[in-house]
């Protein structure tokens, strides 16, 4: 067996486990979102394990990449990868602990009431979320906040302590609410390089398929308004 043929079968195995974490959770909680985190894990495994900066040992660290989960109905999606990153607990005083952040017993606990694993990320609640993601389009707006810190931080003090990247996980229903199109039109205006939208675009809803109420051409509006567009 080649060198990349392991690799890919250590890349398979570790998007599996993403997917088999999450829908055990979701089935055992019987309640829950299964398919996005099924649909996502290799996007979310290819992020944190070849691009996105981060220190599993320091999740406070200042200058690290930002994760935004904006269809926050798909946590098991992030909680499964806080796991499996190994990223420590913080407590409220901001003490980084030896203790995991999402342990696979909160796991097993996920939507139960208490639980480090509730229905949407929740920020310093469960260490290493960003930002707490329960309305759609918020997070996406928030990542655009997050993006022009970064940029602000820089010109303060110095690219060499703030460049921090943004990336944005957002679903159909992040994209049909107004406060993602004003944030992405001014994401474009401010022409943000250190920001990265990913759309799922799987043309459903829990109501039933998105054309029911919804059929914009996603990738012209972003381009008219200055982002550079990508279909994968």
């Amino acid at each position: 067996m080649t060198t990349s043929q392991i690799d890919l079968d250590i890349d398979t195995l570790c998007i599996d486990t993403i997917r088999t974490l999450s829908i055990d959770a979701v089935q055992k909680a019987n309640s829950g979102h299964p398919g996005a985190p099924m649909a996502l894990a290799p996007v979310a495994y290819e992020l944190w394990q070849n691009h996105l900066r981060y220190d599993p040992a320091d999740p406070t660290w200042p200058n690290r990449d930002r994760f935004v989960l904006s269809n926050g109905h798909a946590s098991m999606l992030l909680y499964s990868v806080l796991h499996l990153a190994g990223v420590r607990k913080v407590e409220a005083d901001y003490t980084i602990t030896d203790e995991p952040a999402v342990s696979l017993h909160e796991i097993e606990r996920f939507r139960q009431l208490h639980s480090r694993t509730p229905g949407h990320p929740e920020y310093r609640w469960t260490s290493g979320v960003e930002t707490t993601t329960g309305p759609l389009g918020q997070g996406i707006a928030t990542s655009v906040g997050m993006a022009i810190a970064s940029k602000w931080q820089g010109q303060q003090f110095g690219t060499e302590l703030f460049d921090f990247d943004v990336y944005a996980l957002a679903g159909d229903g992040c994209l049909m609410e107004g406060v993602s199109h004003e944030s992405a039109s001014l994401a474009g205006h401010l022409k943000l390089d250190n920001l990265c939208w990913i759309y799922d675009n799987n043309h459903i809803t829990i109501d039933g398929k998105t054309e029911l109420a919804y059929e914009d051409d996603v990738l012209t509006r972003f381009e008219a308004y200055g982002w550079n567009v990508l279909r994968v």
